[in-house]
Protein backbone atom coordinates (compact mmCIF):
# COMPACT_ATOMS: atom_id res chain seq x y z
CA UNK A 1 0.00 0.00 0.00
CA UNK A 2 1.07 3.55 -0.99
CA UNK A 3 0.70 6.87 0.52
CA UNK A 4 -0.03 9.18 -2.67
CA UNK A 5 -0.67 12.20 -0.99
CA UNK A 6 -1.18 14.34 2.09
CA UNK A 7 -3.04 17.53 2.32
CA UNK A 8 -3.76 19.51 5.50
CA UNK A 9 -6.04 22.12 5.88
CA UNK A 10 -7.98 23.77 9.03
CA UNK A 11 -10.84 21.22 9.37
CA UNK A 12 -10.61 19.57 12.80
CA UNK A 13 -9.71 15.78 13.21
CA UNK A 14 -8.66 13.76 15.90
CA UNK A 15 -7.44 10.19 15.27
CA UNK A 16 -4.55 7.95 14.69
CA UNK A 17 -3.19 7.32 10.90
CA UNK A 18 -2.54 3.51 10.09
CA UNK A 19 -1.22 2.15 6.73
CA UNK A 20 -2.08 -1.25 6.14
CA UNK A 21 0.25 -3.58 4.52
CA UNK A 22 -1.16 -7.24 3.59
CA UNK A 23 -2.19 -8.57 6.97
CA UNK A 24 -0.60 -6.23 9.24
CA UNK A 25 -0.49 -2.65 9.70
CA UNK A 26 1.98 0.29 10.89
CA UNK A 27 0.99 3.53 12.69
CA UNK A 28 2.58 6.32 10.53
CA UNK A 29 1.73 9.08 13.07
CA UNK A 30 0.09 9.26 16.48
CA UNK A 31 -3.25 11.20 16.86
CA UNK A 32 -3.78 14.05 15.43
CA UNK A 33 -4.73 17.35 17.83
CA UNK A 34 -5.68 20.93 17.40
CA UNK A 35 -6.03 22.14 13.73
CA UNK A 36 -3.81 19.67 12.05
CA UNK A 37 -4.38 17.28 9.33
CA UNK A 38 -7.60 16.71 8.68
CA UNK A 39 -8.11 15.42 4.89
CA UNK A 40 -5.90 12.37 4.25
CA UNK A 41 -5.56 11.01 0.76
CA UNK A 42 -4.17 7.43 0.39
CA UNK A 43 -4.39 4.97 -2.23
CA UNK A 44 -5.37 1.81 -1.69
CA UNK A 45 -6.42 -1.82 -2.97
CA UNK A 46 -9.83 -1.41 -4.40
CA UNK A 47 -11.05 -4.38 -2.71
CA UNK A 48 -10.52 -2.36 0.75
CA UNK A 49 -12.41 0.27 -0.59
CA UNK A 50 -15.55 -2.06 -1.39
CA UNK A 51 -15.10 -3.64 1.91
CA UNK A 52 -15.06 -0.20 3.68
CA UNK A 53 -17.69 1.19 1.98
CA UNK A 54 -20.48 -2.03 2.19
CA UNK A 55 -19.47 -1.61 6.14
CA UNK A 56 -20.60 1.45 6.61
CA UNK A 57 -23.89 1.29 4.79
CA UNK A 58 -24.67 -1.74 6.92
CA UNK A 59 -23.69 0.23 9.83
CA UNK A 60 -26.13 3.35 9.26
CA UNK A 61 -29.11 0.99 8.06
CA UNK A 62 -28.60 -0.87 11.68
CA UNK A 63 -28.63 1.94 13.39
CA UNK A 64 -31.94 3.88 11.82
CA UNK A 65 -33.82 0.80 12.32
CA UNK A 66 -32.71 0.33 15.76
CA UNK A 67 -33.80 4.04 16.59
CA UNK A 68 -37.54 3.60 15.10
CA UNK A 69 -37.83 0.58 17.16
CA UNK A 70 -39.60 0.74 20.91
CA UNK A 71 -37.25 0.22 24.35
CA UNK A 72 -38.17 -0.44 27.40
CA UNK A 73 -38.23 3.04 28.60
CA UNK A 74 -40.70 3.68 26.30
CA UNK A 75 -43.06 0.83 27.88
CA UNK A 76 -42.37 1.95 31.15
CA UNK A 77 -43.11 5.64 31.08
CA UNK A 78 -46.32 4.89 29.37
CA UNK A 79 -46.95 2.38 31.73
CA UNK A 80 -46.17 4.18 35.10
CA UNK A 81 -48.02 6.85 33.93
CA UNK A 82 -51.04 5.40 33.12
CA UNK A 83 -51.13 3.24 36.27
CA UNK A 84 -50.89 6.21 38.45
CA UNK A 85 -53.83 8.23 36.88
CA UNK A 86 -55.79 5.30 36.95
CA UNK A 87 -55.31 4.85 40.06
CA UNK A 88 -55.98 8.30 40.85
CA UNK A 89 -59.02 8.68 38.85
CA UNK A 90 -60.53 4.79 39.71
CA UNK A 91 -63.73 7.07 41.57
CA UNK A 92 -64.88 8.42 38.68
CA UNK A 93 -64.32 5.79 36.11
CA UNK A 94 -66.25 3.29 38.89
CA UNK A 95 -69.50 6.30 38.97
CA UNK A 96 -69.43 5.97 35.00
CA UNK A 97 -69.85 2.29 34.95
CA UNK A 98 -72.40 2.18 37.94
CA UNK A 99 -74.61 4.85 35.79
CA UNK A 100 -74.48 2.99 32.64
CA UNK A 101 -75.49 -0.01 34.29
CA UNK A 102 -78.12 1.73 37.24
CA UNK A 103 -81.36 -0.56 37.64
CA UNK A 104 -84.41 0.87 36.36
CA UNK A 105 -86.06 1.61 39.59
CA UNK A 106 -83.02 3.76 40.74
CA UNK A 107 -85.03 6.86 41.51
CA UNK A 108 -81.65 9.33 40.84
CA UNK A 109 -82.29 11.64 37.31
CA UNK A 110 -78.96 13.22 37.71
CA UNK A 111 -75.48 11.37 37.88
CA UNK A 112 -74.56 14.15 40.44
CA UNK A 113 -77.81 12.81 42.69
CA UNK A 114 -76.35 9.09 41.97
CA UNK A 115 -72.88 9.43 43.04
CA UNK A 116 -74.08 11.40 46.17
CA UNK A 117 -76.40 8.82 47.20
CA UNK A 118 -73.43 6.38 46.40
CA UNK A 119 -71.31 8.42 48.68
CA UNK A 120 -73.57 8.26 51.78
CA UNK A 121 -74.44 4.89 51.87
CA UNK A 122 -71.26 3.33 51.31
CA UNK A 123 -68.50 5.58 51.25
CA UNK A 124 -66.31 7.54 49.06
CA UNK A 125 -63.30 4.55 49.10
CA UNK A 126 -65.85 1.87 49.62
CA UNK A 127 -68.67 2.37 46.79
CA UNK A 128 -66.32 4.46 44.29
CA UNK A 129 -62.83 3.77 44.46
CA UNK A 130 -61.92 0.43 46.00
CA UNK A 131 -64.57 -1.45 43.51
CA UNK A 132 -62.00 -2.31 40.43
CA UNK A 133 -58.76 0.09 41.14
CA UNK A 134 -56.57 -3.24 40.92
CA UNK A 135 -57.74 -4.37 37.73
CA UNK A 136 -58.05 -0.82 36.19
CA UNK A 137 -54.32 -0.12 37.10
CA UNK A 138 -52.98 -3.40 35.67
CA UNK A 139 -55.24 -3.31 32.75
CA UNK A 140 -54.65 0.07 31.65
CA UNK A 141 -51.17 -0.19 32.49
CA UNK A 142 -50.52 -2.84 30.08
CA UNK A 143 -52.61 -1.78 27.78
CA UNK A 144 -50.91 1.93 27.61
CA UNK A 145 -47.43 0.75 27.18
CA UNK A 146 -48.23 -1.47 24.52
CA UNK A 147 -50.37 1.66 22.93
CA UNK A 148 -48.19 4.28 23.30
CA UNK A 149 -45.04 1.52 23.00
CA UNK A 150 -45.43 0.83 19.75
CA UNK A 151 -47.71 4.05 18.43
CA UNK A 152 -44.73 6.10 17.50
CA UNK A 153 -43.08 2.81 15.55
CA UNK A 154 -46.10 2.07 13.24
CA UNK A 155 -46.76 6.07 12.85
CA UNK A 156 -43.40 6.25 11.74
CA UNK A 157 -43.59 3.64 8.85
CA UNK A 158 -47.01 4.61 7.64
CA UNK A 159 -44.88 7.83 6.56
CA UNK A 160 -41.34 6.56 6.43
CA UNK A 161 -43.41 4.11 3.31
CA UNK A 162 -45.60 7.27 1.90
CA UNK A 163 -42.45 9.11 1.03
CA UNK A 164 -39.82 9.07 -2.01
CA UNK A 165 -36.50 10.01 -1.57
CA UNK A 166 -36.33 13.39 -3.10
CA UNK A 167 -39.06 13.93 -0.07
CA UNK A 168 -38.42 13.63 3.59
CA UNK A 169 -40.80 11.95 5.87
CA UNK A 170 -43.86 13.62 7.39
CA UNK A 171 -46.45 12.41 9.24
CA UNK A 172 -49.79 13.03 8.58
CA UNK A 173 -53.32 12.74 10.32
CA UNK A 174 -54.13 9.20 8.78
CA UNK A 175 -50.76 7.86 9.75
CA UNK A 176 -51.93 8.54 13.47
CA UNK A 177 -55.68 7.35 12.87
CA UNK A 178 -54.40 4.46 11.47
CA UNK A 179 -51.22 3.79 14.08
CA UNK A 180 -54.04 4.50 16.72
CA UNK A 181 -56.19 1.54 15.20
CA UNK A 182 -53.70 -0.95 15.06
CA UNK A 183 -52.13 -0.05 18.45
CA UNK A 184 -55.72 0.15 20.31
CA UNK A 185 -57.42 -3.07 19.06
CA UNK A 186 -54.40 -5.43 19.64
CA UNK A 187 -53.39 -3.88 23.27
CA UNK A 188 -57.37 -4.19 24.69
CA UNK A 189 -57.72 -7.26 23.02
CA UNK A 190 -54.64 -8.48 24.88
CA UNK A 191 -56.24 -7.00 28.26
CA UNK A 192 -59.29 -8.03 28.08
CA UNK A 193 -59.53 -10.05 31.11
CA UNK A 194 -58.49 -6.95 33.44
CA UNK A 195 -61.01 -4.78 31.63
CA UNK A 196 -63.35 -7.42 32.43
CA UNK A 197 -62.91 -7.78 36.19
CA UNK A 198 -62.58 -4.15 36.41
CA UNK A 199 -66.15 -3.51 35.29
CA UNK A 200 -67.60 -6.62 36.85
CA UNK A 201 -66.34 -5.16 40.15
CA UNK A 202 -67.31 -1.85 39.90
CA UNK A 203 -70.52 -2.70 38.62
CA UNK A 204 -70.79 -5.30 41.45
CA UNK A 205 -70.19 -2.96 43.99
CA UNK A 206 -70.42 -2.69 46.78
CA UNK A 207 -70.88 -6.64 47.29
CA UNK A 208 -68.64 -8.01 44.23
CA UNK A 209 -68.35 -11.60 43.84
CA UNK A 210 -64.97 -11.43 44.20
CA UNK A 211 -62.70 -10.23 46.29
CA UNK A 212 -59.49 -9.49 44.18
CA UNK A 213 -58.90 -9.17 40.44
CA UNK A 214 -56.78 -12.72 40.82
CA UNK A 215 -60.09 -14.07 42.83
CA UNK A 216 -62.24 -12.92 40.05
CA UNK A 217 -60.64 -14.72 37.00
CA UNK A 218 -59.87 -17.82 39.08
CA UNK A 219 -63.98 -18.40 39.44
CA UNK A 220 -64.92 -17.48 36.20
CA UNK A 221 -62.96 -19.96 34.94
CA UNK A 222 -63.97 -22.09 37.34
CA UNK A 223 -67.74 -21.60 37.05
CA UNK A 224 -67.61 -21.93 33.24
CA UNK A 225 -64.76 -24.57 32.85
CA UNK A 226 -63.45 -22.27 29.67
CA UNK A 227 -60.30 -20.21 29.91
CA UNK A 228 -62.01 -18.35 27.42
CA UNK A 229 -64.58 -16.72 29.41
CA UNK A 230 -62.05 -14.55 30.26
CA UNK A 231 -61.80 -12.81 27.28
CA UNK A 232 -65.78 -12.37 27.10
CA UNK A 233 -66.35 -9.07 25.44
CA UNK A 234 -63.23 -8.82 23.40
CA UNK A 235 -64.15 -7.80 20.42
CA UNK A 236 -66.52 -4.77 21.25
CA UNK A 237 -63.34 -3.82 24.10
CA UNK A 238 -61.10 -4.11 20.93
CA UNK A 239 -63.10 -1.64 18.83
CA UNK A 240 -63.37 0.63 21.87
CA UNK A 241 -59.90 0.44 22.09
CA UNK A 242 -59.25 0.94 18.28
CA UNK A 243 -61.68 4.11 18.56
CA UNK A 244 -60.48 5.43 21.74
CA UNK A 245 -56.71 5.55 20.75
CA UNK A 246 -57.11 6.46 17.03
CA UNK A 247 -59.16 9.65 18.53
CA UNK A 248 -56.91 10.35 22.00
CA UNK A 249 -53.49 10.18 18.91
CA UNK A 250 -55.11 12.78 16.46
CA UNK A 251 -56.40 14.50 19.24
CA UNK A 252 -52.95 14.95 20.94
CA UNK A 253 -50.22 14.01 18.50
CA UNK A 254 -52.30 16.08 15.75
CA UNK A 255 -52.75 19.03 18.06
CA UNK A 256 -48.75 19.12 19.40
CA UNK A 257 -47.86 18.93 15.38
CA UNK A 258 -50.07 21.38 14.25
CA UNK A 259 -49.30 23.96 17.61
CA UNK A 260 -45.59 23.71 17.15
CA UNK A 261 -45.65 23.65 13.45
CA UNK A 262 -47.56 26.31 12.18
CA UNK A 263 -47.75 28.31 15.63
CA UNK A 264 -44.84 27.76 16.51
CA UNK A 265 -45.60 26.63 20.17
CA UNK A 266 -43.33 25.46 22.28
CA UNK A 267 -43.41 21.89 23.48
CA UNK A 268 -44.17 21.72 27.16
CA UNK A 269 -46.55 21.49 29.71
CA UNK A 270 -48.94 24.04 28.50
CA UNK A 271 -49.12 22.47 25.06
CA UNK A 272 -49.35 19.40 26.83
CA UNK A 273 -52.12 19.67 28.62
CA UNK A 274 -54.22 21.73 25.51
CA UNK A 275 -53.62 18.75 23.80
CA UNK A 276 -54.51 16.35 26.37
CA UNK A 277 -58.01 18.16 26.31
CA UNK A 278 -58.32 17.73 22.75
CA UNK A 279 -57.69 14.03 22.94
CA UNK A 280 -60.04 13.56 25.93
CA UNK A 281 -63.18 14.98 23.48
CA UNK A 282 -61.90 13.19 20.18
CA UNK A 283 -60.96 9.90 22.50
CA UNK A 284 -64.70 9.82 24.58
CA UNK A 285 -66.65 10.70 21.25
CA UNK A 286 -65.00 7.68 18.49
CA UNK A 287 -65.29 5.36 21.83
CA UNK A 288 -68.37 6.02 23.51
CA UNK A 289 -70.76 3.66 21.70
CA UNK A 290 -68.41 0.99 21.68
CA UNK A 291 -67.56 1.20 25.27
CA UNK A 292 -71.71 1.47 26.15
CA UNK A 293 -72.03 -2.00 24.24
CA UNK A 294 -68.90 -3.42 26.05
CA UNK A 295 -69.84 -2.62 29.38
CA UNK A 296 -73.75 -4.20 28.62
CA UNK A 297 -72.21 -7.05 27.09
CA UNK A 298 -69.50 -7.86 29.51
CA UNK A 299 -72.63 -8.23 32.49
CA UNK A 300 -74.79 -10.11 30.28
CA UNK A 301 -74.38 -13.80 32.00
CA UNK A 302 -77.11 -14.94 28.83
CA UNK A 303 -75.23 -16.22 25.84
CA UNK A 304 -76.20 -13.53 24.13
CA UNK A 305 -74.36 -12.19 21.27
CA UNK A 306 -73.20 -8.72 20.66
CA UNK A 307 -75.64 -7.94 17.88
CA UNK A 308 -78.26 -9.37 19.93
CA UNK A 309 -76.75 -6.49 22.74
CA UNK A 310 -76.66 -3.39 19.89
CA UNK A 311 -80.21 -4.58 18.56
CA UNK A 312 -81.57 -4.22 22.28
CA UNK A 313 -79.98 -0.82 22.78
CA UNK A 314 -81.08 0.47 20.19
CA UNK A 315 -84.16 -0.76 21.01
CA UNK A 316 -84.40 1.28 24.26
CA UNK A 317 -83.49 4.56 22.75
CA UNK A 318 -82.67 4.42 19.45
CA UNK A 319 -79.07 6.34 18.13
CA UNK A 320 -78.72 8.38 20.77
CA UNK A 321 -78.73 5.46 23.63
CA UNK A 322 -75.37 4.59 22.49
CA UNK A 323 -73.88 7.66 23.63
CA UNK A 324 -75.16 7.38 26.96
CA UNK A 325 -72.63 8.36 29.87
CA UNK A 326 -71.11 10.08 27.16
CA UNK A 327 -70.58 14.03 28.75
CA UNK A 328 -69.89 11.69 32.18
CA UNK A 329 -67.08 9.99 29.74
CA UNK A 330 -65.58 13.00 28.90
CA UNK A 331 -65.48 15.11 31.81
CA UNK A 332 -64.26 11.97 33.67
CA UNK A 333 -61.37 11.32 30.85
CA UNK A 334 -60.30 14.77 30.60
CA UNK A 335 -58.23 15.00 34.02
CA UNK A 336 -57.20 11.39 33.38
CA UNK A 337 -55.48 12.19 30.40
CA UNK A 338 -54.23 15.15 31.68
CA UNK A 339 -52.67 13.66 34.53
CA UNK A 340 -51.57 10.68 32.31
CA UNK A 341 -49.57 13.05 29.08
CA UNK A 342 -47.87 15.21 32.27
CA UNK A 343 -46.44 11.80 33.98
CA UNK A 344 -45.80 10.61 30.67
CA UNK A 345 -44.07 13.24 29.12
CA UNK A 346 -42.03 13.91 31.99
CA UNK A 347 -40.90 10.10 32.25
CA UNK A 348 -40.00 10.47 28.84
CA UNK A 349 -37.85 13.58 29.30
CA UNK A 350 -36.21 12.26 32.45
CA UNK A 351 -35.54 8.55 30.74
CA UNK A 352 -33.54 10.11 28.26
CA UNK A 353 -36.06 9.84 25.47
CA UNK A 354 -37.43 13.79 25.22
CA UNK A 355 -41.00 14.65 24.59
CA UNK A 356 -43.35 12.75 22.29
CA UNK A 357 -42.59 14.16 18.66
Amino acid sequence: MSVSSVEMNDTSFDGTVVAAFGNSTTTLFGPLHDHAAASIVMRVPSSFERTTTTTTTTTSSTTTSTNDLPTMRHFLAAGVASAVASAAFNPLDCLRVRWQLQSSSTTETSIIAFGRRIVREEGLAQGLWRPGVGANMIGMGVASSLRFGYYETIRNSLASSNTTNNKQKKKESWHMVVAGLVCGASAYFVTTPFHLMKTRLQAEAPRPFATNVWQGMIRIVAQTGQLSSLYKGSVPLSLRGSFFTAGQMIGYDGVKTIAKEQYGVQDGPLLHAMSSVSASFFASFFSAPADYVMARYMLNDSSSSVGECIRMIYKEGGVRAFWKGWSVFFVRLTPVLLTYSSVYEQLRYKLGLGYMN
